[in-house]
């Protein structure tokens, strides 16, 4: 899939080679053998149809025949030629299938795995602007498409051998016939490409609308609870997104396999134009004789078969270069992010900010750009700090920046003294752990070390109220079919096994109730705060902001405003002061109304 190699046949013939050269090459030998032994079968054939005596009345040096029971079998050393023949076809033909089968589930495999790493190895800000609708159609989709097309090649070849071994035959029964034939054949292969250049444009069509069905039904299904509370909003969705694609792709497949059949159809019956002709004009300008006339027939007829496998196969090549042109423009848009592999998590007491600055590109050109920044910064291990702010004021993407899962634009991100580069970045990450508010829940604990894991991870899970909802063996979880607060402690419990150094929530008490919020904030975090981690809290909740050792308030891609621990104490006494002087107000209103 390098270099748009695939968008060529032969590119696609370079995916199975690539893949296992020998097993492709014995599959195309065995092939072309058996594609040459069908040619001679035909002959075979009509030498048994030669008008032949009965045993009673053959010379005696002429008899040969055997007797199957009661069956007499005339002309045995033919019989067991055409026989042997058949049975080495059918070996060499399951053999060459077989080995073809192998080889393009092995390249399926190997395409899915090298997508999986180029995912892996994809930057977070273009992972969410390429969208999980697109990785995923090119995963389920288009690679199996492409092996596909890539296996029928050994398919083709054996086809071509069954017909230039036929086109042999054909030349030693008449030149003349042979060359008008070749001559058709070569029109038909020329002609029958238009329709097949349609079909190929329209089906092109119907796969970039697929990409917006899948979109439509990721919407359909995660946006079920907001469609149910609105009608119009529902039927919009539907008509708009789903229906308006679901008819552009009935439109372009019907007429795209419209042309791809006329195309196919018309290659598939190329041969018997070509034996009107021989039959009713060439037999009677040649002067052939029966015996001619009907050896050439037979072949016209036995060349159906690779003639109709041939344009078949044409299909299968064309769906392949389709889909992999969608892939190479798929891994166009996913760039390596420049790092290196990591040898052990660099560690840090301070993470410092300077000059940060990130920009969202607009996703259209009705959009505008995001810009955050320039954010000057310094956080401490052992301390609590919350991002607040309005929705769209930065806050979460200034998390993302400081989890280092996005890279700034300017400025730069430092551990201690020491800046954070494309170097060292992965090693900086292993002392992160972050839960986002769209975090995934994984069903196994990967990664950590089996020891007492089970143990531990059972009494955090007393700890976090989900004991008898989950149990943990070797590593993996019973069931994550549980609520989203569930889900998110499940999630804490996660972040608590992999003790990293610094820990990011993004709105983690959001979905849990007033109890387990309590807790969070008045015990969780007090805990990790003791256990000298550094933490980062993006919330909305005001009321526990007293509990923070610094309050980062974002607005409008600023930091607006850095409360310490000492503001953060003097505003609750402040507001304390203020509340029991608004009481003392109140009560001195009412004393004098009484």
């Amino acid at each position: 899939m390098k270099d748009n190699q695939a968008n060529s046949p032969t590119g696609l013939f370079k995916l199975l080679t690539a893949t296992s050269p020998n097993k492709v090459f014995f599959s195309i030998l065995l092939g072309s053998l058996a594609g040459m032994a069908y040619a001679v079968v035909v002959p075979l054939i009509l030498l048994s149809l030669q008008p032949a005596l009965s045993r009673l009345m053959q010379p005696e040096f002429e008899s040969s025949y055997w007797l199957l029971g009661t069956f007499e079998i005339t002309s045995p050393t033919q019989a067991f030629y055409y026989f042997s023949i058949v049975m080495f076809i059918l070996l060499c033909r399951v053999t060459s299938e077989t080995m073809v089968a192998q080889t393009s589930i092995d390249a399926t495999v190997g395409l899915r795995k090298k997508l999986y790493k180029r995912v892996s190895q994809l930057p977070i800000q273009s992972l969410e602007q390429i969208g999980q609708s697109r990785i995923l159609t090119a995963m389920n989709n288009d690679i199996a498409r492409v092996t596909e097309g890539a296996a029928v090649f050994p398919n083709i070849l054996v086809a071509s051998a069954t017909l230039f071994g036929m086109l042999a035959f054909l030349m030693y029964l008449k030149l003349e016939v042979f060359l008008f034939i070749v001559a058709i054949i070569i029109f038909g292969a020329l002609t029958y490409r238009i329709p097949l250049f349609f079909g190929q444009k329209y089906m092109a069509r119907s796969r970039n609308s697929f990409d917006g069905i899948q979109e439509g039904m990721r919407g359909l299904i995660y946006g079920a609870k907001e469609l149910k509370l609105n009608q119009q909003k529902k039927q919009a969705f539907l008509e708009e997104s789903l229906h308006a694609y679901e008819e552009k792709f009935r439109a372009a497949q019907k007429r795209g396999r419209f042309y791809l059949s006329a195309g196919m159809n018309y290659g598939t019956l190329i041969s018997f134009f070509a034996i009107g002709i021989v039959t009713y004009i060439m037999a009677n300008y040649y002067g052939l004789s029966q015996n001619n006339l009907q050896g050439i027939v037979m072949v016209l007829l036995y060349i159906t078969g690779p003639m109709a496998a041939l344009t078949s196969l044409v299909n299968n090549i064309i769906m392949a270069r389709i889909a992999a042109k969608k892939l190479d423009k798929l891994l166009q848009e996913m760039p390596i992010e420049e790092t290196s592999d990591w040898s052990e998590a660099i560690d840090c007491q301070q993470l410092h900010v300077k000059g940060v600055e990130y920009i969202y590109p607009a996703k259209s050109s009705e959009d505008k750009e995001f810009h955050l920044g320039p954010v000057d910064l310094t956080l401490h291990r052992g301390e609590v700090t919350y991002l607040v702010g309005g929705n769209g004021s930065g806050k979460t993407t200034l998390s993302k920046l400081l989890s280092l899962h996005y890279v700034p634009s300017k400025g730069s991100i430092c551990f201690d003294d020491q800046a954070v580069t494309n170097l060292n970045r992965e090693a900086c990450r292993q002392s992160i752990s972050a839960i986002y508010s769209d975090f995934y829940l994984f069903t196994k604990l990967y990664g950590l070390a089996p020891d007492e894991l089970d143990q531990r991870a059972a009494e955090n899970l007393k700890e976090l109220g989900l004991d008898e909802k989950v149990t943990i063996h070797d590593g993996v979880f019973s069931t994550t079919d549980l609520s989203a607060g569930q889900k998110k402690r499940l999630a804490l419990l996660v972040t608590y096994l992999e003790d990293r150094t610094i820990y990011v929530f993004d709105e983690w008490a959001a979905d849990q109730d007033p109890s387990f919020k309590d807790i969070f904030y008045y015990q969780i975090l007090p805990e990790l705060k003791r256990l000298n981690k550094m933490v980062i809290v993006i919330t909305h909740d005001d009321r526990y902001f007293h509990l923070a050792d610094k309050v980062v308030k974002m607005e409008n891609g600023q930091v607006a405003q850095e409360l310490t621990k000492d503001m953060l104490t003097q505003q609750a006494s402040d507001n304390h002061e203020d509340n029991q002087a608004v009481g003392k107000h109140r009560r001195e209103e009412a004393h004098a109304d009484g």
